[in-house]
Parts: structure tokens; C-alpha cells; sequence
């Protein structure tokens, strides 16, 4: 599903059973249109990143903290991008304004229920697996008990709550799960901190 990015490809977006063959495909049709300087940006990251990340796992018990090399890159080439106007001169696709603040509290829109309802079951599925997958994981390694009711309703009022402020639909992020872990957080001020950097970018930084 990444590819298209990587190499610069204009494809549509497919959905539904085997969506990843369609991608897969329809990259390959097209890929004499790859964008050659996306596809060096990209390669460029993926390098970078997987360096950082076989560096940080010979050497963690001599670094302080892991390398945070995925926010590097996103800095680093951030700049670069605006720099050399990669979206003016080379025609690499880039996030472009993002849009600081929240926005207004609205009640969802019933009429889209019967439209959404398949889609939202899946989705309900999917993200109670991997986030009680997860929990289980990390219970097993640190030897505590999870209770799957107690995921499924936190889930559920975070999603509940989030859908009055046009949120998108919340589980676990399993990256930043495991990064967290790996440096050392064990309680839920983990997770505040994470957080209130996040909230700092909606409002602030973004």
C-alpha cells in the first residue's frame, strides 16, 4: 500500500477484499511514470531509518535513548523539501498546510450510519485485535494481567467521545507502543506525555 508513495505513482485508492493485489498491480502498470526523485527521497529514508534502527538495537545498552531517527527524517527532509521546492520543481507530493486548533463539536451524522456501518464493523474488529494483542504482549513480558472487557470499553468511549470532534477512529498505535516500551514507560504518564506532545502540534506547532 506504501509503494505508490515510494515511487511517485498517481494511482486510485482501492478498498475492500484483495485492495492490496489492486495496489500492487496497478503500481506495476505504471511504474515508467515513477517520480525519480521521490523514489530517491524515499530510498534515501528507508536507509536511514533502518540504520537507525539496527544502531539503537546493537548499542542499547550504551545509548542513553534510542536514536529518535523518525522524527530526524521527517525534519531533515522537511526543510530539504522546502529548500529545493520539491513540490514546485520536482513534483513530489507534500503535506502542504496542515491546520493548527480543534475543530468545533458537532453531533455525527446519522444519515451516514447505514453507509459506514460494514466498514465501522471491521474496523471495530481489527482495532480491538491489535490493541488487546498488543496489551497481551506486553502483559506477557512484564508479567501483569489484562482484562479485555476494560480495552473494549476504553475503546469504545474514546471513539464514542472523538466521534463529537470529527476525531479518526482510535486503537493502538503499535510503533509508538513498542517505542515507549523500549524506553522504559511503564505508566500511563507515558502516554500523557505522548499526548500533550501531540496536543502541542494540533495547537501549536502544526
Amino acid at each position: 500500500s506504501q509503494l505508490k508513495y515510494l515511487f511517485g505513482v498517481k494511482t486510485r485508492r482501492y478498498s475492500g477484499p484483495l485492495a492490496v493485489i489492486y495496489s500492487l498491480v496497478s503500481v506495476l502498470s505504471n511504474i515508467t511514470m515513477t517520480n525519480v526523485t521521490a523514489l530517491i527521497i524515499g530510498l534515501i529514508c528507508v536507509v536511514l531509518l533502518l540504520g537507525a534502527k539496527e544502531i539503537n538495537d546493537r548499542f542499547k545498552k550504551k545509548l542513553p535513548v534510542p536514536i529518535p531517527m523518525e522524527i530526524i527524517v521527517v525534519i531533515i527532509s522537511t526543510g530539504i523539501s522546502a529548500g529545493l521546492k520539491f513540490k514546485e520543481s520536482y513534483d513530489v507530493d507534500v503535506v502542504g498546510n496542515i491546520p493548527i486548533g480543534f475543530r468545533s463539536p458537532a453531533f455525527p451524522d446519522l444519515s451516514l450510519f447505514s453507509a459506514v456501518f460494514v466498514d465501522a464493523l471491521a474496523i471495530a474488529i481489527v482495532g480491538f485485535s491489535m490493541t488487546i494483542s498488543m496489551a497481551k504482549i506486553f502483559a506477557l513480558k512484564h508479567g501483569y494481567a489484562v482484562s479485555g472487557n476494560q480495552e473494549l470499553i476504553a475503546l469504545g468511549m474514546c471513539n464514542f467521545i472523538g466521534s463529537f470532534f470529527h476525531t479518526f477512529a482510535v486503537t493502538c498505535s503499535m510503533s509508538r507502543s513498542l517505542v515507549q516500551e523500549s524506553t522504559g514507560g511503564n505508566t500511563q504518564i507515558a502516554g500523557l506525555l505522548s499526548s500533550f506532545m501531540v496536543l502541542l502540534v494540533i495547537l501549536v506547532i502544526g
